[in-house]
């Protein structure tokens, strides 16, 4: 199903809004005038990622400093300070995504 969640005018470029569909918990993003959408919630811990850095096509989050790509949703880098720490703690699923589009000013996600 097709929702509508904001104006194309209330997500500029290298910006995020977060919102709630059908009870989830979504983070929608413009970087490099390209759209994002993933669930608002780090797989490594559930941080919400809404507090997180955008940089190009991927998320940092900010609280263990894992990056994930946008795209492809792939967990991509874990930083070098977490290595002594147990190898279940350093476990994470990857991003889930949604489908994202702009038409005529409004942009909407399929979930």
């Amino acid at each position: 199903m097709e929702y509508k969640v904001c104006s194309s005018e209330e997500l500029p470029n290298n910006s995020m809004k977060a919102i709630s569909i059908q009870g989830s918990n979504i983070l929608v993003c413009r970087s490099n005038n390209r759209l994002f959408a993933l669930a608002n919630s780090c797989p490594h811990r559930g941080a919400s990622l809404s507090k997180s850095e955008i940089k190009d096509s991927k998320i940092i989050c900010y609280m263990h400093d894992f990056e994930y790509d946008l795209i492809t949703g792939k967990l991509l880098h874990i930083p070098s300070k977490w290595n002594d720490q147990n190898p279940n703690w350093t476990k994470s699923d990857n991003l889930l995504l949604f489908q994202i589009s702009e038409k005529n000013g409004q942009i909407y996600i399929k979930l």
